[in-house]
């Protein structure tokens, strides 16, 4: 990893360890370049989730359960039909055999009379079960005539009856805090009869971008400038995240500036930067970070691309990501760094999600010992995932970003793959 570079303080300017003079700033030191896993651990450390709120429970889809859910009753509630039929006793049923139809038994009906000895009922999806029945014959089984069902064939007890607590249980567990509410939760939340909800509240997360060569998106270009993409896309990744964004516009390369966003952007529930983490004479952004008061916890970690990536935390309650100004370095490492901590804030489970593994197709030279996130193209193929490189890995060219599908993940040390090598891959 090569030795880390040591600001000291001095009385004006920062000397680095190799006697170079930088800007004038607040100065620590970094005692180590981290790996990606002990980087995204630390981060994880210094969150806690938001505290929570009751909503109802039509507000509450993509949001965070705060509690577990016990259900207070069986679902089904009672013995039902799956099918529309005819409620029988299984060993009535013969093939051929007509069975007098007395009944019929819609759903929602409340107390069905029981099942004669020797004939059948008619009965819809969703009608519980008269007593004495012990299975249904579907409609399509069946062949009516003169006031009977004649069954094409035999049938075992238990066909297409849906039990009572076959699906929930009361006093079940049916949920943990740290999902998030998909429709899917809120169908079963509705089904066990649970009006309001406790979720964690939704982040707010401020934005800073920052540097001299930014032009609103929306402007002309002129000599030496450039347009703002990352407050764009970081916004994006953000609400995509189920987050609040709050731009909190852009810096130009002043370290007073520099701070008056940042304090604007610590007033919402965490920060992301981007831009001016590096060692250059107007990288400023973590000297104006420390002197509004965050505790920088590391900066650098072996990673590409991404590497300058820096991460603190304000008063013990605001985490602050700060990112590479490189469109693409921003995008990634908001992904593998500042997402997980953003969803850990929201009340998230810190749960790693299952890999996906894909066969390379091309050979790849990674010249070091660096983690690097390509940008990657994965298909199927006869129930095999394949997966090749984008045509730039540049840091800078949000092209390629979009046209990868996928993000290929190249361990620290190993330097050559081959034509069928099995590779991690994130889908995008």
């Amino acid at each position: 990893m090569g030795a880390p570079q040591i600001y000291k303080k001095t009385s004006g300017a920062a000397t680095t360890a190799k006697g170079c003079i930088s800007q004038t700033r607040v100065l620590y030191s970094t005692h180590r370049m981290l790996s990606f896993e002990d980087a995204r651990k630390k981060i994880l450390q210094f969150i806690q989730p938001l505290a929570s709120e009751s909503i109802p429970l039509e507000a509450a889809l993509n949001r965070v359960l705060a509690v577990d859910v016990v259900a207070q009753e069986d679902i089904p509630p009672f013995d039902n039909s799956s099918m529309d039929g005819f409620a029988v006793r299984a060993a009535e049923v013969k093939p051929g055999v007509p069975l007098p139809v007395h009944s019929e038994i819609p759903a929602g009906e409340s107390r069905p009379d029981a099942l004669q000895t020797g004939s059948a009922v008619r009965i819809f999806t969703g009608a519980p079960m008269p007593e004495g029945a012990d299975a249904v014959v579907e409609i399509e089984l069946v062949e009516e005539r003169n006031g009977c069902m004649i069954p094409s064939q035999s049938i075992a007890a238990g066909r297409s009856i849906r039990r009572k607590g076959e699906d929930v249980k009361a006093n079940e567990r049916v949920m943990q805090r740290g999902e998030r509410l998909s429709a899917a939760h809120l169908g079963l939340l509705a089904s066990i009869g649970v009006p309001s909800i406790e979720v964690h509240r939704i982040p707010r997360v401020g934005i800073v971008t920052t540097g001299n060569e930014l032009l609103p998106f929306t402007a002309p270009l002129t000599p030496g400038k450039i347009r703002n993409s990352n407050a764009i896309t970081l916004s994006a990744l953000v609400a995509t995240n189920f987050c609040q964004p709050r731009n909190c516009g852009v810096a130009q390369d002043s370290e007073a500036e520099i701070r008056a966003r940042i304090v604007e952007g610590l007033q919402c529930d965490a920060l992301v930067t981007s831009g001016g983490v590096s060692v250059g004479k107007y990288d400023l952004v973590l000297t104006a970070a420390e002197a509004v008061g965050i505790r920088i916890l590391f900066w650098k970690v072996n990673i590409k691309p991404g590497r300058p990536f820096a991460f603190g935390i304000f008063e013990n309650r605001v985490p602050v990501f700060f990112l590479p100004g490189n469109a693409v370095s921003s995008s990634i490492t908001f992904l593998q760094l500042a997402k997980p901590g953003i969803e850990r804030l929201s009340g998230v489970s810190a749960d790693l999600p299952v890999p996906l593994f894909a066969m390379l197709e091309h050979e790849i030279k990674k010249p070091d010992d660096k983690r690097h996130f390509s940008r990657g193209i994965v298909r199927s193929e006869g129930g095999v995932l394949f997966v090749r490189m984008t045509r730039s890995q540049s840091s800078g060219g949000l092209s390629m970003l979009t046209k990868a599908n996928c993000l290929a993940v190249l361990p620290e040390n190993v330097h050559d793959f081959n034509i069928g090598d099995r590779l991690e891959i994130q889908l995008l």
